[in-house]
């Protein structure tokens, strides 16, 4: 018996099958695409599907820019995607805001995807952070369990970025509060036009052994079969262990970098890539467990079809309107003038970081998920100049702490 389901390695060969269709069909139409610069996903998609297909909606991914895969993995339609790449007014991601790829989703059925902005690296910290919501969850009793399953988060990024300083800082949380969540790191050999050679002298693993705790993990991201196994351990052991993993993917780049950098212009190494092309290989994986050429034609026929018909239909969606501009801007707020007196009489003046000591104690007093940490914030100094003076004696060093630099 096949360790993978069949229905989930024909699921897995229908949606790669779509992926790989929607970026021949953006070559294709290459100059009406270019609206916005825009990745895909080709070559990365296997892990990238291991990885989303055994996600649940209480999880969190924090998807980089070429993981399109990804979101059709969670149950996003080629469509969905397509509104964003063209800046369409009703783009469920950020209503025509946003480059490709760039989606923010908050829908019951699906997992959650907060808005990040281009995410380089820079999404490492804000994915650390939302595992420490879960963290500060739990250590308050609160077990945010979803059919018998404690949520995680999925913080996906390129190898090249993780020689960032953001990334050590998120890696350095992880360990120290044994957070619950996963790094994806895809490694494709490349940053834009720099290789590995040139930019960097360990990889993810490598590096992470510098962090004791952020247990570190390999696999060929170009087998769907090894990845879902790889995956489906690491999220267990995530859910039920409530501790940080690293999982690195070597994957081959069979597209542009990018739209706008082209990679004909520099790319000495496609041939090799290409040998390593996950698509065949899953192709070759059905054949062998009892699916028939027919049915595999047939798939990759359907995937066409949708496509073609999402891309015509997206083409043909409205665009935003100018009056557009001034919505979903800004979450409504209750607080509309100024009340009370400014400079009361027998009351003494304040200084601005006393002010802000005392706003903050009263949001603290109100609102028990409210935390504050950061560098020097904890109960030993209490903030180089005293803006949290007191606060982790009032509230507690799970609320108020340290953090790194």
């Amino acid at each position: 018996m096949h360790p993978v389901p069949a229905s989930v390695l024909e699921r897995a060969f229908r949606l790669m099958a779509t992926a790989k269709a929607m970026t021949e069909i953006y070559e294709t139409n290459f100059k009406f695409v270019s609206k916005y610069v825009h990745a895909t996903s080709r070559g990365h998609e296997a892990i990238q599907l291991a990885v989303a297909l055994q996600l649940l909606p209480q999880d969190y991914i924090f998807p980089y820019y070429r993981d399109d895969s990804i979101l059709l993995g969670i149950g996003m339609r080629p469509y969905d995607c397509m509104l964003q790449l063209m800046a369409k007014r009703d783009d469920p991601f950020s209503a025509g805001r946003s480059y490709y790829c760039h989606p923010s989703l908050r829908e019951a059925d699906k997992p959650k995807i907060p808005h990040q902005s281009s995410a380089t690296g820079m999404q490492t910290i804000p994915a650390t952070g939302a595992a420490m919501g879960f963290w500060y969850q739990e250590a308050n009793g609160q077990k945010p369990t979803a059919n018998g399953h404690l949520p995680l988060v999925v913080c996906s990024l390129g190898d090249a970025s993780v020689t960032e300083g953001e990334v050590s800082e998120a890696f350095q949380m992880a360990v120290l509060k044994k957070l619950p969540i996963l790094y994806l790191v895809q490694d494709n050999g490349w940053d834009i036009s720099a290789n590995a050679a040139e930019t960097r002298v360990a990889d993810a693993v490598e590096y992470a052994k510098g962090f004791p705790g952020l247990e570190a993990v390999r696999v060929e991201g170009n087998d769907f079969v090894q990845c879902w196994l790889a995956v489906q351990d690491i999220l267990e052991k995530i859910r039920t262990e409530r501790r940080p993993f690293l999982l690195h993917a070597r994957v081959p780049l069979l597209n542009h970098h990018t739209s706008g950098v082209r990679k004909e212009w520099y790319r000495d190494d496609l041939p090799e890539h290409e040998q390593r092309d996950p698509y065949p290989i899953l192709r070759k994986t059905l054949f062998e467990n009892g699916f028939s050429e027919k049915q595999l034609r047939q798939f990759e026929q359907e995937a066409a079809d949708t496509v073609a018909a999402d891309f015509e239909q997206s083409k043909n969606a409205e665009d935003p309107r100018p009056e557009d501009l001034y919505t979903h801007d800004f979450a409504p707020t209750p607080v509309t003038e100024e009340r009370g007196v400014r400079t009361p009489l027998g009351r003494e003046p304040k200084v601005m970081v006393d002010c802000a000591l005392f706003a903050v104690e009263e949001l603290m007093r109100a609102h028990p998920e409210c935390l504050l940490y950061g560098q020097d914030v904890g109960r030993r100094l209490g903030g180089v100049f005293r803006e949290a003076a007191t606060l982790a004696e009032k509230f507690g060093d799970h609320r108020v702490f340290n953090t790194p630099i």
